[in-house]
């Protein structure tokens, strides 16, 4: 066998390799694209859901600060909230398409020729973009 004839041989034998590599290198890169595309619009969707439920935590406590400024007033203070059937915060900057709701629960509660009043307080603030809801609820006891 002539030293030419074995290097025929071998480039013969090598011929489509490359095609194979490359079509593998091509596959590799492309599940890798598709991995970093699907990680980054999880990462989108979760700041999604944290800004709506910080929104959502600010229209519950706005609630309960409207319902509780209501049921104990200051003295010779102006009050936190003028109407208390506006549920709608649409119309405050930063807390759009939220809303919220109050329910409170009254026990009279006597204790050594003492009457008091119990009351706990649950407020549920939600907020919605597009297909996406998010609610927060809070809870407050108070006695008096």
């Amino acid at each position: 066998m002539s030293p030419n004839h074995v290097l025929l041989y071998s480039r013969k034998s090598q011929q489509g390799s490359m095609l194979v590599i490359a079509l593998f290198v091509i596959v590799v890169l492309a599940f890798l694209g598709l991995t970093i595309t699907k990680m980054l619009s999880a990462t989108t969707d979760n700041v999604i859901y944290e800004v709506l439920g910080q929104r959502a935590l600010n229209a519950a406590r706005t609630g309960l600060e409207c319902n509780l400024s209501a049921k104990y007033p200051i003295p010779a203070q102006k009050p936190y909230c003028v109407d208390l059937t506006v549920k709608d915060l649409s119309h405050v900057s930063g807390l759009e398409n939220c809303r919220y709701t109050v329910s409170f629960n009254d026990v009279t509660v006597k204790d050594r020729g003492k009457t008091f009043t119990y009351s706990d307080f649950t407020s549920t603030g939600k907020c919605e973009v597009g297909n996406i809801i998010v609610t927060r609820t809070i809870y407050v006891d108070s006695m008096r």
